[in-house]
């Protein structure tokens, strides 16, 4: 398996109408966000005004949202609109669709391109989980898996004897993933996302 720890201070950040995004990661390497030829991309956006702000327009292209920091109020032109809070609901709509958000927030973002598939979840508790889990939509193996923690600390630790400390804003990702390969995740007073990716 490849393993990779990004820091938060070593993300890359850039301005949008509303505040500020910072970009995790993003595939293939050659691809860009302003080319909108990525497979999938993960990022965080603040959100710096309380007033309704447009998204961007993603078209072809399925967005997973989640809020880390305060309570948004989320619209969707024509098709619904619904109240986000920390940790709990987790919006999943076309990047296509006219979309946007009021309220102070921090969210983070999986951008899924096509030909790609995927979800997100969140961790509450210290557990043993299994890596590679099958994707519903494609009923494959997921080929990456990622932990964002969206505050407090965690320890993650692989049957090799690796062991990974994640702070607030720190993401591990995980390719290359071996067939039922585990993680053991030790929570102090935090909470993850977790993100499986299928490309």
């Amino acid at each position: 398996m490849k393993i990779t720890v990004i820091r938060a201070e070593m993300v890359s950040t850039s301005s949008w109408a509303g505040g500020i995004s910072k970009q995790y990661y993003i595939y293939p390497a050659s691809s860009s966000y302003a080319a909108r030829d990525f497979q999938f991309r993960l990022s965080m956006a603040i959100s710096s005004a309380e007033e309704e702000t447009a998204y961007s327009h993603l078209e072809n292209i399925t967005r997973h949202l989640i809020m880390l920091e305060g309570t948004a109020h989320v619209f969707h032109k024509g098709h619904y609109d619904l109240v986000m809070h920390p940790y709990q609901e987790i919006d999943v709509f076309d990047g296509g669709w006219e979309s946007s958000g009021s309220g102070k927030v921090t969210d983070f973002n999986l951008m899924l391109g096509k030909g790609a598939s995927g979800k997100m979840s969140v961790v509450t508790e210290s557990s043993s989980t299994t890596l590679g889990v099958v994707c519903a939509e494609c009923n494959k193996a997921c080929d990456v898996t990622a932990f964002l923690c969206g505050y407090g600390s965690a320890e993650l630790a692989f049957a090799a004897g690796e062991s990974f400390a994640l702070a607030q804003g720190d993401l591990l990702l995980i390719e290359e993933i071996d067939s039922e390969a585990v993680v053991d995740i030790l929570l102090k007073d935090a909470k993850l996302v977790r993100i499986d990716i299928c490309v």
